[in-house]
């Protein structure tokens, strides 16, 4: 396994416990995400909700942070929620925008 070096996300959702010394268990919403265990050479292997390894870390806070960046069920539920809200808003905003447009086109020969 290599060394990766994970894009960070809030951690304020997410929930550990050490479950016993080096054996961390992270949920969210009362949701299993996965969990970390610590090697007896001080790295760190971070495995997902459906216990397939994530990589291995260097630190706790490496492994941890990983996790948060899977195809765990809930990070896709929040990033599908998050795209439609987005799109919802950049088409009302392109809607208003539009209607502008034509109205400043309508009346500039009144003004």
């Amino acid at each position: 396994m290599t060394i990766v070096a994970p894009s960070l996300r809030s951690f304020a959702a997410l929930r550990w416990s050490e479950v016993e010394p080096g054996f961390h268990v992270g949920e969210r919403d009362g949701e299993f995400v996965g969990y970390v265990d610590t090697n007896a050479d001080g790295t760190f292997v971070a495995f997902d909700g459906h216990s397939t390894a994530v990589g291995r870390f260097r630190s706790l806070a490496d492994a941890k942070a990983s996790l948060l960046t899977t195809d765990h069920p809930a990070n896709v539920r929040r990033d599908r929620m998050v795209r439609r809200i987005m799109l919802g808003v950049a088409t009302g905003v392109g809607s208003i925008a539009a209607g502008l447009a034509l109205t400043a086109g309508v009346l500039a020969p009144f003004l």
